[in-house]
């Protein structure tokens, strides 16, 4: 943690350590941590409006806005943290405060659960949808993936909030925009993936698809772009429903989203945290029919 995010932390800077992945403070000052396996009280508690202090610093540092017209404020120090900030009155008695870590120890391909032997190096030449259920360490698999690609290519890499710490020494970073107070100047993740495709890029990889901007995605992909994405998913068994649900949210029937997934991604990932730690499981999306399937 760097000293100038200790001091902006103050008394919570006591509660971060190598295995800290979220930090909470409710609205009455108590402070819970968890390392990814449930959370747990800290003892610490801090005064509401000092928790509300360092939640709207951290936004405003990472040049977001949060304050009493606009109560909602996520923004992140990519590679440091990430701090959503919930104000009065939609935080009904009083600031919520969420902070997510990364983590400190960069992972290899010895920390995770694997059913045989992986042959890696093939893996990341292919396209790779990452799944998993939120806190299942997809962010941390995709950085990866990304740092074992060819430093001779060009990733383009486009996120909501930065979150990604790529170890790639050539990988450049997009992030979308909000609108302004007169509804103008918004950059949306779909925007940004048709962009990329005008610079140079060797691989695409999408921190995470949660809307319409899978249609762009699925068709930079089946241009000659490979890539990377992650998605939120329980089981693989729920992907080419999350998919044609994404799909549907942009107007693209059914049966097109499964002939343009099925040529875009080449391999799922699954991650699934478990007590011994994170286990990978890895698929095949077909289509059957019309109809999309994950085999193993």
């Amino acid at each position: 943690m760097s000293p100038t995010l200790s001091a902006t932390l103050g008394p919570l800077s006591s509660a971060v350590d190598d295995d800290v992945r979220d930090l909470c403070v409710t609205s009455d000052g108590h402070v819970w941590k968890s390392d990814g396996r449930g959370f747990a009280p800290t003892g610490i508690h801090v005064d509401p409006r000092e928790a509300r202090r360092i939640g709207v610093g951290l936004v405003e540092m990472a040049g977001g806005r949060v304050d009493d017209a606009r109560p909602l404020g996520d923004a992140a120090l990519a590679g440091q943290v990430r701090v959503h900030v919930a104000l009065p009155p939609v935080a009904r008695d009083g600031a919520i405060v969420t902070f997510r870590f990364p983590r400190q120890v960069p992972v290899t391909t010895d920390d995770y659960l694997v059913d045989s032997e992986w042959d890696w190096g093939n893996l990341v030449n292919q396209s790779i949808l990452i799944t998993g259920a939120t806190g299942s360490g997809k962010t941390t698999l995709l950085e990866l993936l990304m740092a074992r690609i060819s430093s001779s290519e060009r990733l383009l890499v486009i996120e909501d909030i930065p979150e990604l710490a790529s170890r790639h020494p050539h990988a450049v970073f997009l992030c979308t925009r909000a609108a302004n107070a007169e509804g103008a100047g918004q950059v949306t993740m779909g925007s940004l993936v048709r962009e990329s495709l005008r610079m140079s890029p060797d691989r695409i990889i999408l921190g995470e698809v949660r809307g319409a901007e899978i249609i762009d995605l699925l068709l930079a992909l089946t241009s000659g772009h490979p890539g990377m994405s992650s998605l939120h998913a329980r089981t693989l068994g729920e992907v080419p429903e999350r998919l044609i649900a994404l799909g549907m949210i942009s107007g693209c029937d059914p049966i097109t989203i499964a002939r343009l997934t099925t040529v875009a991604f080449d391999r799922i990932i699954h991650c699934e945290r478990t007590e011994s730690g994170v286990r990978l499981s890895t698929g095949v999306i077909r289509r059957v029919g019309d109809l999309l399937e994950v085999s193993r």
